[in-house]
This record gives C-alpha cells, sequence and structure tokens, in this order.
C-alpha cells in the first residue's frame, strides 16, 4: 500500500470553490482579495512535481496541493502538474497523469529493499525510465519559470532533470513543505529525511510552509546569507457544501472523525477515545470517515471488543464526495482526537468552516490557535475533558456557535492569498 501523506486528512472539504464564499469573508479579507485582484501580476509558467496526482484530491497532501494550483491559476499563471505515482495505488488519474506514473512492481522493488515509498522513490526515476523521460519531455516544451515540488521526497529527481541544462535557462526552484517531516518519519530514516529537507531549503529560491513554527526552523535551515523568501501559507479548506435535504446516512445521531490512513490518526483514537468508545451513547454513534478506519478494523484493540466497537462505531472508510457532504451535513459534530503530528492539520480548517460543533485535543489546533476561542469549539486539555465534551454534545449542553464571518480567514483564497504575487516576484522581468 502507499505510504499515506504526513498531513493526514480525509478531507471534507470538498465543496464550493474559488469566489463561492466571498459574500462571508470580512471587508479586511475581502480588500485583500480586490488587492490581489486588481494588481496586474505577470503571468508564470510552473511546473510541480509530487509524489501522488492531483486531479482527485483526496488525501491531505493531495488536497493542498490542488488547492495551491486553483489560487495559483485563479492568479493567472500557469500551472502544470507532473506528478510521480505508482499506478496501482491512485487508480483515479487523468491520462496525461499516467504518463508520469510507475508500474506497481517497482513499489515491490522498494518493499523488499526495506525502504520508504516517499524517501526513497527518487532512486526508480532516472533516464531510461518511461516517467523520467516523459518528464524531461513535457519540462522541454513548457520550459516553466519555476519547478514547485511539493514536500522534500523529490529534490533529487529534480536535480536530475535539470542536469545539463544552462544556467540561464534553469527555472526558478520553489520548495513547498507540508511538514517537518524529519520528526514524524521513524526513527530509522530520520537522518536521512533531515538531510534531504536541509539541502530542499538551501536549494530552493523561495520556500513555503505552513505555520510560522515551521518557518522558523525553514529560516534557520537556510545556507548563511541567503536572502530565499519563506512565504507562509497555512492549510484552508474550501467552503463545504451542505444540504440538509440530503438523506441522512446513518439514522441515529452521530459526531464524525474524518481521517487519513496516517498512523498518528489512528494513535490518537486509541489515547483519547480508547478501546471501547464509552463517551458515546447506546443511541449515538461515532462515524470514522477515510482511511483511518482501515487501521482501526485491523486493530486487536478494535476486535478485542468487536461486538460493542461494531455497534457504536460505524467505519464508513473511503467515500465519494456526495456522501461525505452528506455525513458532514447531518454530523452533530466533529471531532478531532489528534494529539501528535507536523505541520497543520487540514481536518481543523475543514471543521471550523462547517460551522458544526467542534471537539478536538489542543494539538489539533497546532497553527489555528486564535480559532480556539471560536464558538462552538471545544478544546479538551486532557482526554477526560475530551470525553466529557463528547458525552455534553449527545446531550444537548454544548454551548456557543459561529457564523462564516468567523472563519472566512480559513478558506483557501484567504490562507493563500500571499502565493501568486510571491510568485511574481520570484521570477526576473526579463524571463517573462
Amino acid at each position: 500500500m502507499p505510504a499515506p501523506s504526513s498531513s493526514g486528512g480525509a478531507g471534507m472539504g470538498g465543496g464550493l470553490r474559488t469566489g463561492q464564499f466571498a459574500h462571508c469573508i470580512p471587508p479586511p479579507i475581502r480588500a485583500i482579495h480586490r488587492r490581489v485582484a486588481q494588481r496586474v501580476l505577470p503571468t508564470v509558467k510552473i511546473v510541480t512535481l509530487s509524489t501522488y496526482p492531483v486531479s482527485h484530491p483526496f488525501h491531505g497532501g493531495q488536497r493542498r496541493l490542488d488547492a495551491i494550483t486553483r489560487v495559483l491559476r485563479g492568479a493567472g499563471h500557469e500551472v502544470t502538474a507532473l506528478p510521480f505515482f505508482f499506478g496501482p495505488h491512485y487508480p483515479q488519474h487523468t491520462a496525461d497523469e499516467a504518463l508520469t506514473a510507475l508500474p506497481g512492481e517497482m513499489h515491490g522493488d522498494i518493499a523488499r529493499a526495506g525502504l520508504r515509498e516517499d524517501l526513497h522513490m527518487h532512486r526508480m526515476l532516472h533516464p531510461g525510465v518511461p516517467a523520467f523521460d516523459a518528464a524531461r519531455q513535457r519540462l522541454d516544451q513548457i520550459r516553466p519559470d519555476a519547478l514547485h515540488f511539493e514536500q522534500p521526497w523529490l529534490l533529487p529527481l529534480l536535480e536530475a532533470l535539470l542536469d545539463g541544462l544552462p544556467e540561464a535557462e534553469r527555472p526558478a526552484v520553489v520548495y513547498g513543505s507540508q511538514n517537518i517531516e524529519s520528526v514524524l518519519v521513524p526513527e530509522r530514516f530520520r537522518d536521512e529525511t533531515d538531510a534531504l529537507e536541509q539541502a530542499a531549503t538551501r536549494h530552493a529560491d523561495m520556500v513555503v510552509a505552513v505555520s510560522a513554527a515551521d518557518a522558523q526552523v525553514l529560516e534557520g535551515w537556510r545556507a548563511p546569507g541567503q536572502g530565499a523568501p519563506v512565504v507562509v501559507a497555512p492549510n484552508g479548506c474550501w467552503p463545504p457544501a451542505l444540504d440538509t435535504g440530503a438523506p441522512r446516512p446513518i439514522a441515529e445521531d452521530y459526531l464524525m472523525l474524518a481521517g487519513s490512513g496516517h498512523g498518528p490518526n489512528a494513535e490518537g483514537y486509541w489515547d483519547v477515545i480508547g478501546r471501547i468508545p464509552g463517551c458515546i451513547p447506546p443511541d449515538g454513534r461515532l462515524a470514522v470517515v477515510g482511511g483511518v478506519g482501515d487501521l482501526l478494523r485491523a486493530d486487536t484493540r478494535f476486535r478485542h471488543f468487536r461486538k460493542l466497537n461494531d455497534h457504536l462505531v460505524q467505519i464508513t472508510g473511503r467515500v465519494e464526495e456526495d456522501v461525505l457532504q452528506a455525513l458532514l451535513t447531518h454530523a452533530k459534530g466533529i471531532c478531532l482526537p489528534i494529539k501528535s503530528g507536523g505541520g497543520t492539520n487540514l481536518k481543523t480548517a475543514e471543521a471550523l468552516l462547517s460551522l458544526k460543533p467542534v471537539i478536538a485535543m489542543r494539538p489539533a489546533f497546532r497553527g489555528f490557535e486564535e480559532a480556539m476561542s471560536l464558538g462552538g469549539v471545544h478544546v479538551g486539555e486532557t482526554e477526560t475533558e475530551f470525553r466529557a465534551h463528547v458525552r455534553a454534545l449527545f446531550a444537548g449542553q454544548l454551548t456557543g456557535t459561529r457564523v462564516a464571518e468567523d472563519v472566512a480567514r480559513y478558506t483557501w483564497d484567504a490562507t493563500l492569498a500571499d502565493l501568486a504575487p510571491a510568485y511574481a516576484r520570484l521570477i526576473p522581468a526579463a524571463r517573462l
């Protein structure tokens, strides 16, 4: 199976797209949008490199890169994706994306060698491999002004693709960081990952960080005297498309938990909710959406109390967007039992924009600290507090609400507003 993106997230934010939430955006943010829209930015030709396709975004990494692509295109830049991935792991990909897909047998080679898919995929990509040759041909055709590699994994591939190119023809390099990855990978890969992240930061002409805390780390890795800017572009969400007329997917009242198959999502579940979800009343349900459900089902802790868990916990697995929106529409609330991880969490922005009650552990609000004071947000400092909030939700005792204006700053349009002008500043006028 593919290694899940460390940014996690089953994703609840398919919803509306750019501009459709404008009436809810407060005046200061509307003013920012007007200034960006009115400013005539030079068009920058951008090619993105990633370890996943983005035509059908599902997990957090895909959703972030998809949002970056949409926002940059909306500002008039030209963006072409070159995703490198194992085809069978992402069956929903386009014909264009298939040109740089790798056969599943190559993943077997990585697994048998005891390597990581994301960290070591680049070893499979070299001249003579169809995906590599197709990528080089596309770059020759596009002649991009900038190459944006999302996460550090493909830095060696980027260098190989640019090998032999005259300095005057080399595009600017942008490193899109989603986490400080070296603190998240297993210990035996930490030194290698740390070295790769630092090299990515030093190699880049611009770095994109998801939080001020991550930006501080990345700035510390820059070469002495290096002036490459670090742009903070937090995670966000497209406003969800809630339809109260949609049929209820679950008859009982339910609390919704959405998460990818990223390990910390499951560990947060066990640490906070526990082997027996005693905070869920007998006539209530906990709806678990996304790949995290597969991790729970496979765990002996879930199977040990199988009857009780099967009664209270409804695992939907990965669902289509319309089902996801129906689940979100009728949920009594959203829970974020997150205790570890890096960067910022897409699910937090998604939960905030749902306008539903949110029950979370404090680490879920990394990068969203100011949102903890919003109405309808209930943060547990301990597992006991978290579970008490869940009981209060089902008992109808939680207070506080928020409106769209309260959370407009967490839309992708707002969180990524600085990216398009940063790209325009990056490229010398002589090249445009």
